[in-house]
């Protein structure tokens, strides 16, 4: 290294204040060295100059190391320090004897507490007699919650959701270890996200859905009635009925169909996510269910001018709610059926999991208009669709999709879609089989 700069670095970490005291020890080597000088005659005198002189520089070397070490190390607590007490989310370090080491501003706000109130503190689950430090005990001590739901257990972190009623806090903390050197736990790190709000604003908006969809769907079933009865009507008369009429009974009744469509996927939904959405399961068998799918599946294919097939073979016993999982076949049909070209087709195949035997496998496969490959992720969610969906019928509450993966899954099977766009697009599910 360059002495020039070897000197500058020296010189720049003992201007920190606390590396100022440790410079007697190399003042006193200088003391010594000019004592010999003086003191010691001789050959002797130069031997132990040079000795020094060596010992000297070698320690003010290592000087150097070490202060630079200490600075480097000073620099990231401090930037570790001001990373934790500026992030939202709250922190907690907590040694393996669960005493309080530290906690950011964040943690004061969501428990209302300061820091001096439990750093350097042993935490332990009598504490939770303090009403001021109760949901910070708990969140601690997890099992101590009143409401509590394992995201993640298994190895770590450890993910973990929380509730408390008073004061109301909804939170998720994720804990993970710190280890030393050789790989020792030491201590713990647990971070705190206050998922309150968002959760309120979330059961609102839940709620808000709800019950807006009850309130519609009365209305809305009487207007449907009332087409119904109208359009029923005017077949039976037998009298030569103006075009324009019926075209309009016709255009009222399917809106209103369309309409009370789009009340059922939302209430549908919202079940869904309060975990409503029950189910009654029954043996079936699976042929005869598609059997019966496709009959009600051709009364809608014919309005579009599509054919709807049905081919697989075997007897494949499966544990279903033919209600449920009929709902989620429809929602797939329809889109074939709506989104296909005229005079396609809608092919249904049913037959073993080639990967699994223990599973049967759905297709449901039309010629139609496709699904962008950028899409096909984002089928699944709530309220998504595809550009070219809505281009071609702009109706649609985007839930059908969403609904029909949960039905999928609570059966215990899994959905998938390929697509390529004017080729057409195949969804295919599986079901788990009763083995006898």
């Amino acid at each position: 290294m360059n002495p020039i700069n070897f000197f500058k670095d020296l010189g720049f970490y003992t201007k920190q204040e606390e590396n100022k005291k440790p410079l007697f020890l190399l003042g006193l080597f200088v003391v010594i060295a000019v004592a010999n000088i003086v003191f010691v005659p001789g050959i002797i005198t130069v031997v132990e100059l040079l000795a020094f002189l060596f010992i000297f520089l070698t320690l003010l070397a290592s000087y150097r190391n070490l202060l630079r070490a200490s600075f480097q190390n000073k620099a990231k607590n401090l930037e570790l320090e001001s990373v934790i007490e500026n992030v939202k989310d709250g922190v907690v370090v907590y040694d393996t004897n669960f005493r309080i080491l530290d906690l950011n501003k964040a943690t004061e706000e969501i428990f209302n507490i300061s820091k001096e109130e439990v750093l350097g503190i042993q935490m332990q689950p009598g504490m939770t007699a303090s009403p001021r430090l109760r949901t910070f005990v708990e969140t601690i001590f997890p099992s101590l919650a009143s409401a509590i739901n394992t995201v993640s257990d298994a190895g770590w972190p450890k993910v973990v959701d929380l509730t408390f009623e008073d004061p109301h806090l909804e939170i998720r903390t994720s804990l993970n270890q710190i280890a030393d050197q050789s790989g020792k736990v030491v201590a713990f790190l647990k971070i705190i996200s206050n998922n309150t709000r968002e959760n309120t604003i979330l059961e609102s908006k839940s709620e808000f859905l709800t019950v807006s969809a009850h309130q519609l769907r009365t209305p809305l079933t009487a207007i449907n009635w009332t087409f119904e009865s109208l359009k029923s009507s005017l077949l039976k008369s037998g009298e030569k009925i103006d075009p324009t009429i019926t075209n309009l009974v016709d255009e009222g009744w399917g809106l209103a169909k369309r309409s009370l469509k789009i009340i059922e996927d939302l209430l549908s939904a919202a079940k869904i996510e309060e975990g409503k959405f029950g189910f009654n399961f029954v043996e079936t068998d699976l042929m005869e269910f598609f059997k019966n799918i496709r009959q009600s599946a051709e009364v809608v294919a014919q309005e579009y001018g599509i054919t709807v097939n049905l081919s697989g073979g075997g007897t494949y016993t499966v544990r279903i709610d033919p209600e449920r999982l009929g709902m989620a076949v429809m929602n797939i049909l329809d889109n074939a059926i709506k989104y296909n070209t005229k005079g396609g087709s809608v092919n249904i195949l049913v037959e073993p999991e080639p990967t699994d035997r223990a599973f049967v496998r759905c297709s449901i496969s039309d010629n139609g208009i496709g699904i962008p490959k950028e899409n096909l992720p984002k089928i699944f969610q709530k309220f998504y669709r595809s550009e070219n969906a809505q281009r071609v019928e702009p109706n649609g509450s985007g839930l059908g999709m969403y609904i029909t993966k949960n039905i999928i899954e609570s059966h215990g099977g899994a959905i998938h879609v390929e697509s390529q766009i004017g080729r057409g697009t195949t969804f295919w599910f599986t079901l788990p089989i009763i083995q006898r």
